[in-house]
């Protein structure tokens, strides 16, 4: 599970369907990112770190980082 992206998606109150939506990614896409069943794309994650303003390396690293 990707904690860093729920986190970023609810500190902006946005259910799944509307970030999806803002970032131009499906909403089952970004549930499956979110519970990790699915990687993405580098471009994927690019659109998703430049919606939310953070790094590729902070959102789907850091948490696997020890």
């Amino acid at each position: 599970m990707n904690e860093i992206l729920i986190r970023l998606r609810n500190e902006r109150h946005l259910s799944q369907e509307e970030a999806a939506k803002e970032i131009g990614l499906s909403q089952s896409m970004l549930s499956s990112l979110e519970h990790g069943s699915r990687e993405g794309s580098d471009t994927t994650k690019i659109k998703i770190a430049k919606f939310y303003g953070k790094s590729v390396d902070y959102i789907f690293f850091a948490s696997k980082i020890t």
